[in-house]
């Protein structure tokens, strides 16, 4: 037997940028918070020059303003109680003159639209003079909105709308420091069209300019910012994959033990060794506990209804890569109860001759059954066998089949594993028709074993012993 090199389970789930499969909740976008200093997007924006003025209309003064009450919302027509009869009409296929007027008609902002990053300059601004232009998003980004450099004694608020395609107005956020300081709303939004709304509470012959800066390499669990905006995962084991945008961007998920089953918590980097790129921490109740990197955290058991809490955040020592990806790892403690690998239709090499545990010419067929650690099934996650066919030098090749756990927390799949040279051959007697032939066969030697993609050191092989012994069966011919 060839020996092999001690394996490390945690380069293989490094690699790994899976999310799970399990369904994941959405949130609720979070309202901007005004910041009086520049923290999430700290950008320069290009020049966009100075703006010929566009002065809010009076009637989408009302229309602004009846946004900012809450009074903005479409009337809805009640439903009516009393019986009615309805005519089945004969189905016919609509006109080309009746698809097209029934085309949505192209959205067409309230306001000007002006671009993203960019810096724009109003000037000769009068005392109560309103302002209001447009932008689009166009994907979910963390924003900040920005109106700066106004001039010594004026007094100018901020509010960011969203329209919802429709004319429909609600407000996103607003800033009013108090005299000329600097306005700013920060956050992660949804793609859409907003509008800058600007009023000059304090000006004579000012000056002032604006802007959004728009910084689209989010992850898709943003907002998540606070304990309070955490990203709430479901009730299984789950993997998800996100970055930090910024040296000052912190992750937070929850994950809700219902059953005060076991939870068990883990962070990764990328196959490139970012994991150094993060700190990872879990609360305590009272404190944040940081979890040294490379090793998991487990609650061995927790009161039902409990929710676990953790959090990602940048590591002070290590210069931020926005591109760099972790891997989080978080809920209910993986257990496998049953695992089964077996080959296809062939003649086994005896044990007495070469010791192989499992034998397989071009299909291994495998299934697999998970619980958290009340007995509950884990629905949605992925289980991987990891199976080197040919053992060459002291690094594994592993061929990686990954399945999918039903709601009984069951995995069944095959495998095709492919041809082979073997280099290999024996010659053995076997008799397991009732007549005695001769076999010439030809194999390779390897191994394998059961990971789990979303959490580490569970499965089949370990540190000690990494692998089931595995024979490839590359050919098997009677000698006469």
């Amino acid at each position: 037997m060839k020996s092999k090199k001690a394996f490390m389970l945690g380069a293989a789930m490094a690699a790994s940028c899976f999310v799970s499969t399990f369904a994941l909740a959405e949130q609720t976008p979070q309202k901007l918070s005004a910041e009086a200093v520049k923290q999430a997007v700290d950008k320069a924006l290009k020049s966009g020059g100075k703006l010929d003025a566009a002065k809010v209309p009076a009637s989408l003064k009302q229309k602004l303003q009846a946004a900012k009450t809450g009074q903005s919302k479409a009337v809805t027509q009640s439903v009516k109680s009393a019986p009615f009869n309805t005519v089945v009409g004969e189905l016919k296929k609509p006109g080309q003159a009746e698809l097209k007027s029934a085309a949505v008609a192209a959205f067409v902002p309230l306001f000007p639209t002006l671009d993203i990053n960019t810096l724009y300059t109003i000037t000769g601004v009068a005392q109560g003079e309103e302002f209001a232009y447009h932008f689009n998003l166009p994907e979910n980004a963390r924003i900040q909105v920005q109106l700066v450099n106004q001039s010594a004694g004026s007094d100018m608020s901020l509010t960011l709308f969203q329209d919802d395609g429709q004319g429909n107005l609600s407000v996103v956020g607003s800033s009013d420091a108090a005299g000329n300081a600097d306005e700013y709303l920060n956050g992660v939004l949804p793609a859409g069209d907003y509008y800058w709304y600007m009023v000059a509470k304090v000006a004579n012959n000012s000056q002032f300019s604006f802007g959004v800066a728009v910084d689209t390499n989010i992850d898709a669990y943003e907002p998540n910012d606070s304990p309070q905006a955490a990203f709430v995962l479901p009730d299984s084991m789950n993997k998800v994959t996100g970055n930090l945008d910024n040296a000052n961007d912190v992750d937070y998920f929850d994950f809700k033990a219902v059953r005060g089953q076991s939870v068990s918590m883990y962070l990764a980097g990328d196959a490139s060794g970012s994991r150094n790129q993060w700190i990872f921490d879990r609360f305590d109740g009272v404190n944040w506990v940081t979890i040294p990197a490379g090793s998991t955290s487990t609650y061995p058991s927790v009161t039902p209804g409990t929710t676990v809490k953790v959090r990602v955040r940048a590591n002070p020592a290590a210069v931020q890569d926005p591109t760099k990806q972790y891997q989080l790892s978080l809920g209910s403690t993986p257990r496998l109860n049953t695992s089964d690998v077996k080959g296809d239709n062939i003649v086994r090499v005896p044990a007495s001759i070469f010791w192989m545990a499992t034998q397989a010419a071009r299909t291994v067929n495998w299934t697999t059954n998970w619980s958290d650690s009340t007995g509950a099934p884990l629905l949605g996650v992925t289980p991987v066998l990891r199976i080197d066919k040919r053992f060459d030098g002291a690094d594994f090749h592993w061929t990686d089949f990954k399945a999918t756990t039903n709601s009984a927390g069951t995995s069944q799949a095959s495998a095709g594993i492919g041809e082979c040279f073997g280099d290999n051959r024996v010659q053995y007697p076997d008799s397991s028709t009732g007549v005695t032939y001769t076999w010439d066969t030809t194999f390779n030697f390897g191994g394998w074993r059961i990971e789990l993609d979303e959490f580490p050191g569970v499965g089949v092989g370990g540190e000690n012993v990494p692998y089931v012994t595995f024979g490839h069966i590359c050919t098997q011919n009677i000698v006469h």
